[in-house]
């Protein structure tokens, strides 16, 4: 038999009479599956284009040789000559593609009383090719293998029928076992639980993609993966449940789950397109390099969201406390970049706002209404979306959900370029905030909605307990923040003043404080009665102006008011507001209550007992 000839008949499919007088046909063997298991298990060397040994059928020495042609394996042995009996030895070794006639019996196929259609293979309903598995009696037959000392063993097979059921093989060993989709795991390497997922991810990024067969598999199987192949990047492409995500974690691997819940990367590929899942899976968080070489390291200009005070794409904390207007401040400037309206003279290049915030909608809406009548714009079609409630973003259930709802409305109204989180220590829920274990929980949550959307997160907190001119809780917040401004009340008491000072800019200069009045503005409500709210105007005026004693009696009305706040009680002792007062100015105590007694003097305070309540209006 000349060799070309062998060559040729052997990489085709085979047809021959068993000994029960039936015939039965050998399927291809595609190189891609089953060339390395078969170059593995007969440990054969590689020559030029082949790979020689001892033959399976006569065991003549390197006379036996298998090779790649047109994309399949081709057998042969030069000493015995029979590739027939060489393939059935191959198939009894579990070596080559199981026979049409197979272990699991035949179905009769469903049948629609309205028409006489077969349904459609698994992998045609799922939009795949069929890598690394072949179709057998309607049913898609995947096999899976064992790593066992760094060599490839076939573990067993899996029958998926066209209503997607699966089934493993009599005797299938699954724990740790997995397929590979799209050749070897070198480079970056995906790993998803279903083999449709996995085919999907492969033919959308053209990386390969380990088939894990399950959530509950698939940490086993990345941990024998990352040991097995350790300049290997491995990346979990999860399914948006909370077994996958579970999974995902389990590994300690990089990971990305479709956007939307209960989505797996199929379903993104047959309803967004590959382009779709390339792009989602790029999002992926790689670990940084620890050097990298000057030369390689690129500048540019600061993207403002609102020039000069907020920058495109950055973690912003507004800080300060309780009552000196934060959430005024907040929604004046989320208003605004959803009306792409300038804010107090700064240019605005906004778009879409998501507003987190666990105050009811009546409240909200009556500053939302002042700030639309001061400034002429109605708010009917403006790209602005508040919460109903407080969405917890230490809980990965609720991250979820507020992603789903997200990407739900992105086709509509685009992607956010703001986030809002009010306030903070709602966001954490019973999260510790002074712990820097779940405050850095709290930054992944953010770091992950800014590599989501490439969006600016900006977060409403509370002022310290120690320190009012910082931010409450672990400083691994200032750390991860990139903008950072502070908000608080001064002046006389006739008319509310607000100031606003930039305490962080990370990669700008820091801006002059601002400062505003609040104004009251006439409403109507839905229900026809009338109602007020305010909205803020800017002011000329500082708090820079103001005399040194002027500036000390606004820090004991402010000191007042939080005590007030703290407690709930109108009469405050002299004692406790001395010694606050002390702390926030940095004076001795008797000089504080130099400060106090001035005010009492003009009756700003009245005493009684040693106590002082508000005695202005």
């Amino acid at each position: 038999m000349g060799e070309r000839s062998a060559l040729i008949r052997s990489s085709m499919n085979m047809e021959f009479i068993m000994g029960n007088g039936k015939k039965d046909k050998y399927p291809d063997a595609q190189w891609h599956i089953w060339g390395d298991l078969i170059v593995n298990q007969l440990s054969l060397k590689r020559h030029g284009s082949e790979y020689k040994g001892p033959c399976p059928n006569c065991s003549g020495n390197d006379r036996f040789w298998v090779k790649e042609y047109n994309g399949n394996v081709s057998v042969n042995c030069r000493q015995c000559g029979d590739w027939k009996a060489i393939q059935k030895i191959l198939l009894d070794m579990e070596l080559w593609p199981i026979m049409e006639v197979n272990d699991w019996p035949s179905l009769p196929s469903a049948k629609n009383p309205f028409n006489d259609e077969t349904p459609k293979a698994y992998h045609e309903r799922k939009g795949v090719p069929l890598i690394g598995a072949q179709e057998l009696d309607g049913n898609v037959v995947v096999p899976f293998y064992h790593l066992t000392d760094g060599k490839l063993q076939k573990a067993g097979s899996q029958k998926i029928s066209p209503d997607g059921d699966k089934k493993f093989n009599k005797g299938s060993k699954t724990e740790s076992a997995f397929a590979v989709i799209g050749g070897s795991a070198e480079g970056l390497t995906y790993i998803a639980e279903g083999w449709a997922t996995a085919v999907s991810v492969h033919i959308s990024t053209d990386r390969p993609c380990i088939y894990a067969l399950s959530s509950g598999n698939l940490p086993k199987v990345a941990a024998i993966l990352q040991e097995a192949k350790p300049n290997a990047t491995f990346v979990i492409a999860a399914d948006n449940d909370s077994a996958g995500i579970d999974a995902a974690n389990k590994t300690g691997m990089p990971y990305r789950a479709p956007r939307r819940k209960g989505d797996d990367w199929n379903d993104v590929m047959l309803r967004d397109g590959r382009p779709a899942v390339a792009a989602e899976l790029q999002k992926v968080r790689k670990k940084k390099e620890l050097f990298v070489p000057l030369g390689d390291l690129e500048f540019k200009a600061p993207e403002w969201i609102i020039d000069g005070l907020l920058e495109k794409n950055t973690f912003a904390v507004c800080f300060g406390a309780p009552a000196a207007g934060k959430t005024f401040l907040t929604i004046d400037m989320a208003l605004c970049i959803a009306a792409q309206k300038e804010f107090h003279g700064h240019a605005v290049d906004g778009g879409p706002v998501f507003y987190i915030a666990g105050e009811g909608h009546n409240g909200f809406a009556r500053r939302a209404a002042a700030w639309a009548a001061e400034n002429d714009v109605t708010l009917k079609g403006l790209p602005f979306f508040k919460s109903s409630r407080s969405i917890v973003l230490t809980d990965e259930e609720h991250v979820q959900e507020l992603r789903s709802v997200v990407d739900s409305m992105v086709d509509e109204h685009g992607e956010p370029a703001l986030i809002v989180i009010d306030t903070l220590a709602r966001a954490m829920g019973a999260a510790d905030e002074n712990s820097t274990q779940q405050m850095g929980a709290m930054i992944r949550a953010v770091d992950d909605m800014r590599d989501d959307y490439s969006c600016t997160v900006l977060a409403v907190h509370h002022t310290g307990h120690g320190n009012k001119d910082r931010a409450r809780g672990s400083s691994a917040l200032l750390g991860a923040v990139d903008c950072e401004f502070m908000v608080e009340k001064w002046g006389d008491d006739q008319i509310a003043k607000v100031e606003v000072k930039w305490t962080k800019m990370k990669d700008a200069m820091i801006p002059e404080p601002k400062n505003f009045i609040h104004i009251e503005k006439e409403l109507m409500g839905a229900d026809g009665n009338p109602a007020k709210s305010v909205a803020l105007m800017e002011i000329q005026d500082s708090r820079k102006s103001m005399s040194k004693d002027e500036r000390a009696e606004d820090v004991v009305k402010d000191e007042y008011d939080k005590i007030v706040d703290n407690s709930g009680e109108n009469w405050v002792s002299r004692r406790v507001l001395k010694e606050a007062v002390s702390i926030e100015l940095g004076v001795s105590q008797r000089t504080a209550d130099r400060h106090i007694k001035r005010l009492v003097d003009v009756q700003q305070f009245l005493i009684d007992n040693n106590k002082l309540c508000k005695g202005w209006t």
